[in-house]
């Protein structure tokens, strides 16, 4: 007899909690703040310094390079929503949004780009990192100006070369 009466009271109770679930889509879904959702990256503040890139565990953010350009390419059909991300840009250009109606039929909708032009060194001639870097690097480090537009194998050669002829040798 107690077997039929389960049902029953289940009803009851059931009955008397109300609706707990949301019609979705037609109602807004329930997204607490702790939420964490797609990613945004605003292509003015980033400057391709790839510490996201270092930091995504599912390889989302990708660092695509060549001779005049470096691309950070953003997936988000690979995106785990860590935000790792996000705790290691030095300048903010990511941030976390509450976004998670991600489906598409269009793949290509599921990338991000931000192109950054590289900086060409004025000694070799070889590309060595973005504008933006160097412009960051000059505005939150001290050191000497005149090193900012050569790569990093032309500093080294003119540090040597300065240390030689300080310690009274030959060039």
């Amino acid at each position: 007899m107690s077997k039929l009466l389960k049902p029953v009271k289940l009803v009851v109770i059931a009955s008397e909690a109300g609706r707990v679930t949301r019609k979705y889509p037609f109602e807004e879904p329930l997204v607490t703040p702790d939420f964490r959702g797609k990613i945004e990256i605003n292509a003015s503040k980033c400057i391709g310094c790839g510490a996201c890139v270092n930091a995504c565990p599912p390889n989302a953010l990708q660092l695509i390079e060549d001779k005049e350009k470096l691309v950070l390419r953003y997936f988000i059909g690979r995106c785990i929503f860590c935000w790792r991300c996000i705790d290691v840009c030095p300048t903010g250009a990511i941030k976390g949004t509450r976004e998670f109606e991600l489906a598409t039929d269009d793949i290509s909708d599921l990338y991000t780009h931000v192109v950054h032009s590289r900086k060409v060194c004025a000694l070799c001639g070889n590309t060595y990192a973005t504008e933006k870097i160097i412009r960051y690097v000059a505005e939150h480090a001290s050191l000497s100006e005149e090193y900012l537009d050569k790569c990093p194998d032309c500093r080294k050669r003119n540090f040597i070369k300065a240390l030689s002829r300080r310690r009274g040798g030959f060039e």
